[in-house]
């Protein structure tokens, strides 16, 4: 008989904090919220080193909302340190209500900045938080460096070939995305701004931090579906915000790739401009099919 699963006492969270991570489908969200939870461990394990232990380990999911894969190690939380954070309150709450002990939470900001000292934790994993950080990457990636132990390890997930058809209906080129940012203001409500990597660009700019240890540009197996996965480990480096942003000298993937950025925003902004138009006359059109229909009686 196998040892009782402690994620499964815990509750699930209200239908709205499950939705806020993306839609659970209609006919099983709970189970869909548990086994995506389940599976988001499983790749953490299956990417991590083969000597990792979780055992006194202190490690940190970054964007956990309200602990959709943080419960899946409940029991390693026994023997580890575990914590959450989030920008959206009610999940944190929910947490905090429901989840601790054993994990630590607590709320984050939109600007770097973790309450930690340096040095604090073994291992940070990141889901679908760099795929929308925009004007701040280089500060929290900066922050998870300041934060890590030496060798302290950095997983996150990034949107790149496996989901650019899906997201924007474009088809992949290497040459044409660097660091591709889209959809500036969205609200988080409507999952925020589309943040777009290649790995060539990973390599140039989050490897000036951080060794790239592992790098996968999707997690769909022999067709690109999904989003990309990157293993990192702290390099005992001092840079800044600055060294991070600029251009990899000799790379002429950096031009072709801002080009194509002014391109996107463009399209972009002369779509919002149409659709802001079709909303604005939505009246007048109204107005017009009711004139229409007046003179046809």
């Amino acid at each position: 008989m196998g040892k009782p699963n402690p994620a499964l006492s815990i509750p699930f969270p209200p239908v709205k904090l499950r939705q806020r991570i993306g839609p659970m489908g209609n006919e099983d969200p709970a189970g869909t919220y548990d086994r995506t939870g389940r599976g988001h461990r499983k790749l953490i394990e299956d990417i991590l080193p083969d000597d990792w232990s979780w055992s006194g380990r202190r490690v940190l999911d970054f964007g956990c909302g309200a602990g959709r894969v943080l419960r899946h190690f409940a029991s390693e939380a026994g023997d580890g340190e575990f914590w959450g954070c989030d920008i959206d309150r009610p999940s944190i709450a929910w947490m905090r209500d429901h989840m601790c002990p054993p994990f630590h939470v607590f709320e984050s900001g939109e600007t770097p900045g973790l309450p930690q000292e340096d040095g604090y934790f073994d291992l940070i994993y990141a889901f679908s938080v760099y795929t929308h950080l925009t004007d701040h990457w280089a500060g929290w990636l900066l922050e998870h460096h300041r934060v890590l132990a030496d060798d302290g390890l950095l997983l996150a997930t990034f949107l790149g070939e496996g989901m650019i058809e899906q997201l924007i209906d474009e088809q992949w080129d290497e040459e044409k995305i660097g660091m591709n940012s889209l959809v500036h203001g969205a609200s988080w409500d409507l999952g925020g701004p589309i943040t777009l990597h290649s790995p060539w660009w990973l390599r140039a700019h989050w490897g000036r931090a951080f060794e790239i240890l592992d790098l996968r540009p999707h997690t769909g197996g022999d067709r690109p579906a999904g989003h990309g996965l990157v293993l990192m480990r702290k390099k005992p480096v001092q840079v800044t915000a600055e060294d991070l942003q600029r251009l990899e000298p000799g790379e002429p993937r950096e031009i072709s790739a801002l080009q194509h950025q002014v391109e996107q925003l463009r399209d972009e902004t002369l779509k919002s401009q149409a659709s802001a138009s079709w909303r604005l006359t939505a009246p007048l059109r109204a107005a017009k099919r009711r004139l229409r229909a007046h003179r046809g009686t």
